[in-house]
């Protein structure tokens, strides 16, 4: 407040003259400050390699070996949660503090089910604010059916033996067979990688609701043959993203990320944390569920940025024992995409 009849006298600044550059020099921009992300891959399989075999009720411990792939610390309070599948008891696992970069194991004991059949379980890691990040890792076990015993009669000094009926193996060596819709990117990916195997078919193909955005990479190169694209894709059923991160223009050969989607319609449609980004010229931000796990998980480094916001499709879908296979149709062309979960790879063909 100022006294009656007083006039108020703001207070005088002197302004710092601005320093010119260097005359035929461009000032650089001041670089806007990347938030720290939070990562984690897996490393191996300590115990319990896929398809291991237990008795119904029996106990085991699974056991990861994972990386700190972001650039922050794990923070004490940090734990593995379980977030689908069969949980098989598995409560959620404290994980040690870890500087980017470092190495640990992480455990979970769990109990095998009682019914015959093959089980997973899927985990991620949660921040101690409850914001999941990281591949997802899991856990796949068999429990075999309890044979059931069959009496055999003597035969009399008459009888003739009867011949065992001849039962023919299934086509191609498994019991359900590869929808011939993905066969072309199953042969690429059998031609790149002839030692992997992602298994039979568990069961036939069949349609979900999804979405797909492309994104590129290395936009500002002036050389376009470095402008590798990648794909976001995500399942309505498992409410599961796939993170294809490209190694060349048409994502034919990938590395392969799975993150859960915790985006619901009551949170902001640009994820906060990245909301002040400004993206290159003729780009977007992502947004919704997609623009979460970008932000969270630091994607813009690894597969850039999308130049159209992502498209509602159909996708039809077969998972494998250790894999999954996709076809995603986008604007124009469909991709064919083969996921392999121990490779953590992927590869796609275009139609």
């Amino acid at each position: 407040m100022t006294p009656t009849g007083e006039a108020a006298v703001a207070p005088v600044e002197a302004t710092p003259t601005p320093t010119a550059p260097p005359p035929g020099e461009t000032p650089s921009p001041t670089p806007t400050p990347t938030p720290c992300v939070p990562d984690a891959r897996w490393v191996a399989d300590v115990t319990v390699p896929d398809n291991t075999v237990f008795a119904p009720g029996m106990p085991f411990i699974k056991t990861w070996r994972v990386r700190n792939a972001g650039t922050c610390a794990w923070e004490p309070g940090t734990r593995l949660v379980f977030i689908s599948g069969t949980p098989m008891g598995g409560p959620a696992a404290d994980v040690p503090a870890l500087a980017p970069g470092a190495q640990t194991d992480v455990s979970v004991s769990l109990t095998a089910p009682a019914a015959p059949g093959t089980y997973r379980a899927n985990y991620q890691f949660q921040a101690p604010d409850g914001t999941r990040f990281g591949a997802v890792i899991y856990v796949q076990i068999v429990v075999p059916a309890t044979p059931t015993p069959t009496f055999t009669p003597t035969p009399s000094p008459t009888s003739s033996p009867t011949p065992s009926p001849t039962v023919a193996p299934p086509v191609g060596g498994c019991a359900v067979p590869v929808d011939p819709v993905f066969q072309p990117a199953l042969d690429r990916f059998r031609s790149l990688y002839p030692t992997a195997d992602i298994g039979c078919p568990t069961r036939a193909a069949f349609p979900v609701q999804g979405a797909v955005q492309e994104f590129w990479a290395n936009v500002t190169d002036p050389n376009p043959n470095t402008r590798y694209r990648s794909l976001m894709i995500w399942r309505s059923d498992n409410r599961e993203i796939y993170v294809i991160d490209g190694e060349d223009t048409t994502a034919s050969q990938s590395a392969f990320m799975a993150y859960t989607d915790t985006w619901d319609e009551g949170q902001p449609e640009i994820y906060p944390k990245c909301a002040q980004m400004t993206p290159p010229a003729g780009y977007q931000l992502p947004i919704r569920g997609f623009g979460k796990v970008w932000c969270v998980n630091g994607l813009w480094r690894p597969i850039g940025w999308p130049n159209q916001r992502e498209l509602g499709n159909t996708l039809r879908v077969q998972p494998t024992a250790t894999g999954l296979l996709l076809q995603v149709p986008a604007s124009g062309v469909s991709y064919l995409v083969v996921l392999d979960y121990r490779g953590m790879r992927a590869v796609s063909v275009l139609r």
